[in-house]
């Protein structure tokens, strides 16, 4: 006689259950109603509604029926879901998608969400005017990821108390006032992240959080254009802790000195039609350098010190970066540029590690290494403790560089 095995899930109590349950996508946990009488309406209840897997079809083995098909299914299945009458608060919602849904329902889908005090929305999806006014002031709204590949219409009435953490992905924006209100109307924002946007027809960028704590300017629009080549990026963070910067150079910065930075990354970048003239570009670097002398931890990538190295004094009003300890330079070194690094390193006085993450590109110095023995001057090494070349083969000037900087180093 075979034993019959007991059902011990289903005997826990419904708050074990929709635990378990929030660590699936929403369509795999509707499955389980099927299961028995128990199971039908435990869904239901779940805190979490995940659509970022919903599709069943692949590429390979899908008709342009099968998608159009599943798309109106699943877009009738959100209508269902998101219309239930005894749904709670929802915590988290994810809604990830390739194509294009209908405007009105997305607007729906997102209205819906909102009167349920959703908490963090995720949502990756395509077209115009998807958002409803509803959203934009959202009292309950803590976490905040947007990819939506298209213009950010925003109102005039805009309000997060809430928000803590912003991601922006592919957005465009073409209001100036509009968008300085945008990221003004978050009062509590501690993390803005925002990757290939873009800024059309606009002369300011300007962020204002007094919270502040990380700001990440990621990358800039996959083509370059409507960078921030042609804008004057204004921030006013004091509390911010972190800042990367991966982006066009900016017409003009104005910046506090951020009196609390502890890290930062610079990857400056321009392209051959860039507005600016070589001198724009260095002065505007270096204008954005020198509102980062308390940092402790600085990244630079090898453009950055190219960028630097057009102005025609580039260095010379810069403050005392009293507080670096670690310096990083990130992509591979020009070495013609290596007058901008030695600058550098004179208002660097209490620098400890210096790390060159992709090693030098000779194929620019002509040769002549000698200027890496200036690296080896007593003040410039009166801290120092490590020189490092993360990878690739050491070339003739690194191992110069690297037996010079471990025989003073040894006397330190």
């Amino acid at each position: 006689m075979g034993v019959v095995g007991v059902d011990r899930i289903s005997r826990l109590p419904d708050a074990l259950l929709h635990y378990i349950l929030c660590f699936l996508p929403t369509k795999c946990a509707v499955c389980t109603s099927i299961l028995s009488t128990r199971w039908r309406s435990v869904w239901v209840s779940i805190p979490i509604l995940d659509f970022r897997k919903w599709r069943s079809h692949t590429t390979s083995t899908a008709t342009v029926e099968d998608y159009d098909l599943e798309n109106e299914i699943f877009m009738n299945f959100l209508d269902r879901i998101l219309n239930l009458g005894d749904m709670p608060n929802i915590q988290k919602f994810y809604l990830h998608s390739e194509i294009h849904f209908d405007e009105s329902r997305v607007n729906a889908w997102i209205s819906s969400v909102i009167r349920r005090k959703v908490q963090e929305l995720n949502v990756s999806l395509y077209g115009d005017n998807l958002l409803p006014p509803c959203f934009f002031t959202c009292e309950s709204l803590t976490m905040l990821d947007l990819n939506l590949d298209a213009v950010l219409y925003l109102p005039e009435s805009i309000s997060f108390p809430r928000l803590k953490f912003v991601r922006l992905t592919f957005i465009q924006f073409i209001d100036e006032n509009l968008t300085q209100q945008f990221f003004s109307s978050c009062p509590v924002l501690e993390e803005l992240i925002m990757a290939y946007c873009s800024w059309i027809n606009m002369n300011v960028v300007s962020i204002s959080a007094p919270t502040l704590k990380c700001l990440f300017f990621d990358v800039p629009s996959v083509d370059g254009s409507d960078a921030l080549d042609n804008c004057r990026v204004k921030i006013n963070a004091p509390s911010l802790l972190s800042l990367r910067y991966c982006e066009c150079v900016a017409k003009d910065y104005v910046l506090p000195s951020f009196p609390s930075l502890v890290n930062a990354e610079i990857d400056l970048m321009f392209l051959d039609d860039c507005l600016l003239t070589r001198e724009e570009i260095g002065y505007s670097a270096s204008k954005l350098l020198g509102r980062l002398s308390n940092v402790k931890l600085l990244t630079l990538s090898g453009t950055t010190f190219k960028a630097l190295s057009f102005a025609d004094d580039p260095l010379t009003n810069l403050p005392t970066f009293y507080n670096l300890i670690h310096l990083e330079v990130s992509l591979m070194f020009p070495c013609s540029a290596n007058g901008t690094l030695l600058e550098f390193l004179q208002i660097a006085p209490n620098l400890e590690s210096l790390v060159f993450v992709e090693g030098f590109n000779q194929n620019i110095s002509n040769g002549d290494d000698s200027w890496a023995l200036n690296l080896m001057s007593p003040y410039l090494l009166l801290h120092l403790k490590s020189e490092e070349q993360s990878y690739g083969a050491a070339t003739n000037v690194s191992k110069r560089l690297r037996k010079l900087c471990s025989q003073v180093l040894v006397k330190h």
